[in-house]
């Protein structure tokens, strides 16, 4: 008689394919829109910008606590959320659906690199204001104000790229199997996310399998559990 194979710790437990969350999911969107999603977060990312670069401008003289508050909180969630989304689930199957020589491939490269800066950066940006929003002052703000410029330069220009180069692609080539993957994996994710859903519905349920279940545009996945 098999055995049943023994649990694998989460060091070690391979990342699920999207495929394999939609059977997790139980549920598949009828009318998803994944890409909506990104649109959304990029449009607060831009005022995650803003609101950087309000901080920046109020230094030396000023240091608004209550805006650093804010920004810590979407530095610290938001912007690497919507970064794994992008390379585990997005830029995935972009590079499925083009030709091998198409020139997305260097670009999506591109975007990764800067995703490694920008993470990096992040980490010393948190710490900075974190560190500020407890003493109630800054003591190097020329160097915290560069540290924010520097930052908030960057994003603008890439997402302004993404929203040029790489939604429109993705508008084009993804396929509506590809969106309902990426939709799921969305809403498996740590951080579920749904253009139909509130902020209030999405806080409060206990995973995303959840909501789509209950959803009204959801419809039985053609993929059972194992």
């Amino acid at each position: 008689m098999a055995t049943e194979p023994t649990e694998r710790t989460s060091a070690t437990a391979p990342k699920p394919a999207p495929a394999e969350l939609r059977a997790e999911a139980g549920s598949t969107c009828q009318a998803p829109d994944p890409l909506g999603i990104l649109r959304e977060e990029h449009a607060l990312q831009n005022e995650l910008c803003d609101l950087l670069e309000a901080i920046a401008d109020g230094l030396p003289h000023q240091f608004d606590r209550s805006l650093a508050s804010v920004a810590v909180s979407i530095l610290e969630t938001g912007v690497p959320g919507h970064m794994r989304l992008e390379e585990e689930a997005l830029f995935p199957l972009l590079r499925r659906r083009v030709p091998e020589n198409h020139a997305l491939h260097s670009a999506l490269a591109c975007l990764e690199d800067e995703h490694d800066r920008d993470g990096a950066s992040l980490v010393e940006i948190i710490e900075a204001l974190r560190s500020a929003i407890a003493s109630g002052g800054v003591p190097n703000p020329d160097m915290l104000g560069y540290m924010l410029r520097g930052f908030f330069d960057s994003q603008r220009r890439h997402i302004a790229w993404e929203e040029a180069v790489v939604l429109p692609t993705a508008d084009t080539v993804l396929t509506a199997n590809d969106l309902g993957e990426l939709q799921d994996w969305v809403m498996q994710s740590g951080h579920p996310r749904c253009c139909r859903q509130s902020i209030v519905t999405l806080r409060k349920a206990r995973e995303g399998a959840d909501l789509c279940r209950d959803c009204a545009v959801a419809r039985p996945s053609a993929t059972k559990p194992q």
